[in-house]
């Protein structure tokens, strides 16, 4: 009777104890999810950019009609980061509207979680960086 009592005394103390701490192990499911239709070429460029940065794990692109659609997967976020971070550049010699481009996909990251804030910065020439929190 005591080595039972004693066993499940020990069971249930372990159970409290890691129960908790694999809750909180475990991580957040990521969020797949269209991030726009862009020109050709520019979704490769984008989701390239947006995996270096760190902003999501992975992309994929598949070519339309009217464009390319950026299909990204990255973990939901609610909160800003810590620090800004670049994502992309939108250069002027690489893209019609690069100012619009650059809120296109801030925007729609903003809609999809992937961030929770953007703002496009201009350089020297009419480019634009793509900063997000």
């Amino acid at each position: 009777m005591r080595s039972i009592t004693r066993g499940a005394v020990m069971l249930a103390t372990v159970a409290a104890v890691l129960t908790p701490a694999a809750a909180q192990a475990a991580p957040a499911p990521d969020a797949t999810g269209l991030m726009g239709t862009y020109g050709f070429g520019r979704a490769a460029v984008i989701g390239e950019a947006g995996l270096q940065a760190g902003a999501w794990h992975s992309y994929a692109v598949r070519s339309g009609y009217a464009g390319d659609d950026l299909i990204v997967s990255h973990p939901a976020r609610t909160t800003p980061l810590a620090a800004e971070r670049v994502v992309y550049t939108a250069a002027f010699n690489e893209v019609a509207d690069a100012r619009a481009e650059c809120h296109q996909v801030g925007a729609a990251g903003v809609a999809q979680r992937a961030w929770v804030s953007f703002r496009c910065r201009t350089g020297f020439v009419p480019s634009y960086t793509l900063l997000v929190r």
